[in-house]
């Protein structure tokens, strides 16, 4: 596995830790698991898939308009690891801020409010798919690895927040942080590219 596989594949957990973190609140309130529960999983992933696409084709136009130098790949580390710093840092604040939970059970999944939820989480979907871009990851792998494992944490979302409640949602929120801001500071200093 290569280094950039690799920043792919934890770009991606980091980023199913933010869906995870959301969903397993909703998961809380369900009072049943079913169909519905997995076409949202599905909703989830795709939505957070299209704020990636919709971001790596801003960071590819990005990277086409100056930076052909040499020298600019320094800027592009920088700028990226930055861009991964600050996703991580707001997931951090959302796993210690105050965080306000409604408590009242649902028969079935709202996909309104979820829906929202997800188009909530799109900002950060659309930062991570600039790094990607800039970087010049492998397009497919960004596309499988967003979407699987989005896709498979939500549905884990929903199933454990169901069993556990709202308790693993700060957790998530604090490791998903905590590995954004380990991948920005490691474009600072390992040989990448």
């Amino acid at each position: 596995m290569n280094i950039h596989t690799l920043f792919i594949l934890l770009i991606a957990m980091a980023m199913a830790c933010d869906i995870f973190g959301i969903v397993v609140q909703r998961g809380a309130n369900l009072v049943r698991i079913d169909v519905r529960t997995a076409l949202m999983s599905l909703l989830w992933a795709v939505f957070e898939l299209l704020a990636i696409l919709a971001g790596y084709a801003a960071g590819s136009w990005l990277l086409g308009l100056e930076l052909t130098e040499h020298r600019s790949l320094f800027w592009v580390h920088v700028i990226s690891g930055v861009i991964l710093a600050a996703i991580g840092v707001r997931m951090f604040m959302l796993a210690f801020g105050k965080r306000i939970i409604l408590e009242h059970r649902m028969e079935k999944v709202d996909f309104r409010i979820d829906i929202l939820l997800a188009l909530r989480l799109c900002v950060h979907g659309l930062l991570a798919g600039i790094v990607c871009g800039l970087l010049c990851f492998s397009l497919p792998q960004v596309i499988a690895a967003a979407f699987l494992i989005s896709a498979a944490s939500a549905v884990a979302g929903y199933i454990s927040g169901r069993a556990w409640g709202v308790s693993p949602s700060g957790t998530a929120y604090a490791i998903g942080g905590g590995l954004m801001c380990a991948l920005g500071l490691a474009l600072q200093v390992l040989p990448f590219g």
